[in-house]
């Protein structure tokens, strides 16, 4: 059955200075763990924090801005629509560039 998340319905899971995540799907939106997927959203020149996902494959799709994601000790450039897929247990650091970062970060099955 079709689902649809208005804004007003997704809550920021977490914030930092200059940076916040919202969660956009997740099992308890959802009634089950079908897939988890966050909003990022970086103010210019900002880092974010770590992230770490364990068990599954995870992507990193920018909707706006540019900046870097630092996977391993390697610095990737991201830009509009550019993608990162990540494998299992990888790290990720997402900076912003001068005009900031968004970004769509999901894997499945997700928590």
């Amino acid at each position: 059955m079709p689902t649809i998340q208005k804004p007003e319905e997704m809550n920021y899971a977490d914030q930092g200075e200059g940076w916040k995540v919202r969660r956009i799907a997740g099992g308890e939106l959802f009634g089950g763990p079908a897939m988890s997927a966050f909003h990022w959203i970086l103010e210019p020149r900002t880092r974010g924090p770590e992230i770490i996902h364990g068990n599954y494959d995870e992507m990193l799709y920018v909707i706006a801005g540019s900046g870097a994601a630092v996977v391993g000790g390697r610095r990737l450039p991201l830009e509009p629509e550019s993608l990162l897929w990540l494998e299992p247990g990888d790290r990720c650091q997402l900076e912003s560039g001068a005009q900031g970062l968004d970004v769509l970060q999901s894997y499945a099955p997700g928590d």
